[in-house]
């Protein structure tokens, strides 16, 4: 058994097909058969059930799948250290984020590319509750999102931003020179809110479920960029963190007198877990 074999055999399991892995791991799809036949005949089973439409893990690759990946998880980790012991800031760096903090970090992520070019950076956008799962499973090493209700003792969290909510639309809107408006001011407005699932701020969540209410055709959506797009076609409003709207030519962000506490952005890091030095570069660009 090596590294090779469990690559392919993992990627043959998430991939459902032989062909598809043979493309991610860039080798024939012969050779990549013949590396899992001396796998099993290695391990005497049976790892996969092959049919002509599909390929699935016998009760063997059920079981062998997750040691395969924490094995291939550990040697990585186990490079990334010696690498990093060097003073190479090399390896993966996994960040996850809220969707309403995207236009905050797009500057980040686009700069930590340019300055460390040898670290493989995966960002993935999810709701909170997805983003700290991910994190406690170690799928992610740093991730950021506003303070969720309680402590969780199990992770280091640093403030990295405040912001407000505010009314946005777009600058021609009618109500976009008023400030600040009240909520009695967008009673009458056509009003997009993002879905709860999305909405990862705790004291704005009660506050917008319960007005939500008495607002006129209030609509909900599940994807932030879909709102952006609907403000600037139409003169509805929506109620989203004020840097938003920054720079995107059309949108203003409008404070809300009833929403005039900040609201705290943090990342987490995991505690007890090896602490990747690309972790601490891409923080300390913040600050």
């Amino acid at each position: 058994m090596d590294i090779r074999q469990l690559t392919y055999f993992v990627a043959i399991a998430e991939c459902g097909s032989f062909s598809e892995a043979s493309r991610r791991c860039f080798i024939s799809q012969s050779a990549i058969s013949q590396q899992i036949k001396l796998l099993e005949d290695e391990l005497k089973t049976v790892l996969f059930l092959r049919t002509s439409h599909r390929v699935s893990l016998t009760e063997s690759g059920e079981l062998l799948l997750p040691l395969a990946r924490k094995t291939l998880e550990d040697i990585e980790r186990c490079k990334e250290r010696m690498n990093e012991v060097n003073d190479m800031l090399t390896g993966t760096l996994s960040i996850g984020l809220t969707y309403s903090l995207e236009s905050y970090l797009r500057k980040a992520i686009v700069r930590f590319m340019r300055l460390h070019p040898n670290v493989q950076l995966n960002v993935v956008y999810k709701t909170m509750p997805e983003l700290m799962k991910l994190l406690h499973n170690n799928d992610l090493d740093l991730s950021f999102g506003i303070t969720t209700d309680g402590e969780c003792d199990w992770v280091e969290q640093k403030p990295v931003l405040q912001y407000r909510l505010c009314a946005v639309m777009r600058d021609t809107h009618p109500l976009s020179g008023r400030q600040p408006l009240s909520f009695s001011d967008l009673r009458l407005q056509r009003i997009i809110l993002p879905e709860a699932g999305i909405r990862d701020q705790n004291a704005a969540e009660h506050f917008l479920t319960s007005k939500a209410r008495e607002l006129r055709n209030c609509v909900f959506i599940n994807d932030v960029n879909a709102i952006l797009n609907i403000l600037k076609m139409s003169n509805c409003v929506s109620i989203l963190p004020e840097h938003i709207a920054e720079g995107d030519d059309g949108l203003v962000a409008v404070p809300i007198s009833e929403l005039d506490e900040p609201f705290t952005s943090m990342a987490y890091v995991k505690k007890c877990s090896f602490r990747k030095k690309s972790i601490d570069a891409f923080l300390g660009m913040l600050s």
